[in-house]
């Protein structure tokens, strides 16, 4: 009975189960949950027969992302291959070190931060849509003219320069103006490291095996790559933050300077030395852009597919925003049922971070298993997030409608549970601890790229025809960009 679980006990897939290499990835672990019989976890062996345990229920759930949290820790071979790109700053911290770095940053992140924020997004929304207008000028659609606004984009890079350039000045206090300047270097450099390619992941594949020292010699682009765009953020960062400390050195006591972006809260706390706030730099400034630009270009994607939950939301935009060109409030953005249904949906079912793991550190339990030190346990938005235990025969379909409440009087409001019986059926910034600290931050931005997209523009896929490829070592992202035929709208100026 006090004996551990050993995974043979477990019931899973048969050896080279191929969960990691696999795209989009997880995608066959959104099977299992539905054919395999489990209390909580699966076990399955990946390549030279390494074991893991994959968590599929609740309480498993709470186990590792709440209650046992510190008993784990990220797998240290994955841990140090994406610390080359990110520093150990807050997101692969851990123990003490994730403690006093969570402690420090949280006060830039109150909900009334974010809120107010959104003039700064909106500001950046509107600028993204009129370069936008000027893009579909620019390479017009087939049959048109530049007088009728069709043409085509690839929208993926240009909502990577959106984000930045919003989390720009929220984080660090820089605006770097991609969305004007396409060549803007800190852009370039962050879509390079995160841009899909093979060599990436077949560096990440060998992180998971062999020791980073070793995983640097082999011979790919990425590792030659790699360090030279780092290095280039790394000094850019360096700089920013000398020429902020002296700022706020000629402006001392002014309090309002240090509280103004991410960079002043940590600054002025005093935790971090000058190496650890570019470490943080590096992380807030990648993990506040790509992946809300990951989000953005899915929801693209499947408005495209779904032209009609496109034609909905359009209604709702333009009867709560008089136009693009009007001032707009949390309240606006935040009240608005269907948009929230929709970015709620995405966020759902397009996790832009598929996977991610855990090693307990410690002998450990979850779902009343004891568990030894040493075993790696999967977590999976891809297929948390579709499981028919939280989320019903629907689990598959996306419905906007499941995040919206209707009173007697038929007023509808957004809800934040979707009709799932626990916080836990959506993983897509995890939970706990351990849980994406900027989540309600790119929720804000999200709302603000969305509502502007879709409030002015009709948006199809170029080719209706394309099969849309999944990729990406640490966001999903499609392989062959999302390039989108727009189509500029009248009633909306």
């Amino acid at each position: 009975m006090n004996s551990y679980t050993t995974n043979r006990q477990l019931q899973g897939p048969l050896i080279g189960a191929k969960v990691f290499m696999r795209h989009p990835r997880g995608r066959i672990t959104i099977d299992w949950l539905r054919t395999i019989p489990n209390e909580g976890l699966i076990h399955f062996r990946e390549a030279l027969n390494y074991s893991f345990l994959l968590a599929t229920n609740h309480r498993a759930l709470v186990d590792v992302l709440s209650t046992n949290s510190y008993d784990f820790i990220k797998p240290p071979g994955g841990r140090e291959f994406f610390a080359r790109g990110l520093g150990y700053g807050l997101i692969l911290s851990e123990g003490d070190a994730h403690r006093a770095q969570r402690k420090a940053v949280t006060p830039a992140f109150t909900i009334k931060n974010i809120r107010a924020m959104y003039p700064l997004m909106w500001t950046k929304t509107q600028l993204f849509l009129s370069q936008l207008e000027k893009e579909i000028r620019f390479h017009p659609a087939p049959g048109t003219d530049t007088a009728n606004a069709v043409g085509f984009v690839e929208i993926g890079s240009w909502a990577s320069r959106l984000t930045l350039d919003i989390i720009g000045p929220a984080a660090i206090g820089r605006d770097f103006q991609s969305l004007e300047n396409e060549n803007d270097p800190v852009s370039k450099n962050y879509s390079a490291i995160f841009k899909p390619s093979g060599d990436f992941l077949l560096l990440f594949g060998a992180s998971l095996l062999l020791p980073q020292w070793l995983v640097k010699l082999i011979p790919c682009k990425a590792n030659l790559v790699l360090p030279r765009n780092v290095k280039y953020l790394r000094q850019v960062f360096h700089y920013i933050l000398h020429e902020k400390r002296a700022l706020l050195a000629r402006e001392k006591g002014e309090q309002e300077l240090a509280d103004g972006d991410i960079l002043g809260t940590m600054m002025r706390g005093g935790e971090f030395s000058d190496s650890e706030l570019v470490d943080q730099m590096l992380t807030f400034l990648a993990a506040g852009h790509e992946t809300t630009a990951g989000a953005f270009t899915w929801c693209c994607y499947h408005l495209c597919i779904e032209p009609e939950i496109q034609t909905n939301l359009r209604e709702e935009i333009r009867a709560t925003i008089a136009s693009p060109a009007a001032s707009v409030s949390w309240q606006d953005l935040e009240g608005m049922p269907y948009l929230n249904g929709v970015c709620q949906e995405v966020l759902r079912l397009y996790p832009t971070l598929p996977m991610s793991g855990r090693e307990a550190i410690r002998e450990t339990t979850i779902a009343g298993k004891k568990i030894p030190k040493g075993t790696t346990i999967v977590l999976c938005p891809q297929s948390i997030n579709r499981s028919p235990e939280f989320w019903g025969n629907t689990a598959d379909q996306f419905l906007p409608e499941r995040w919206i409440d209707t009173d007697d009087k038929g007023k509808q409001t957004p809800n934040k549970h979707g009709g799932a019986p626990t916080n836990f059926a959506q993983i897509t910034f995890l939970h706990g601890p351990r849980a994406c600290i900027g989540k309600d931050f790119a929720k804000a931005e999200f709302r603000c790229a969305v509502a502007g997209i879709f409030g002015l523009f009709r948006c199809e896929l170029k080719n209706p025809e394309q099969q849309i490829t999944f990729g990406g070592t640490l966001t999903s992202q499609p392989l062959e960009g999302m390039h989108l035929k727009l189509s500029k709208l009248e009633g909306w100026e």
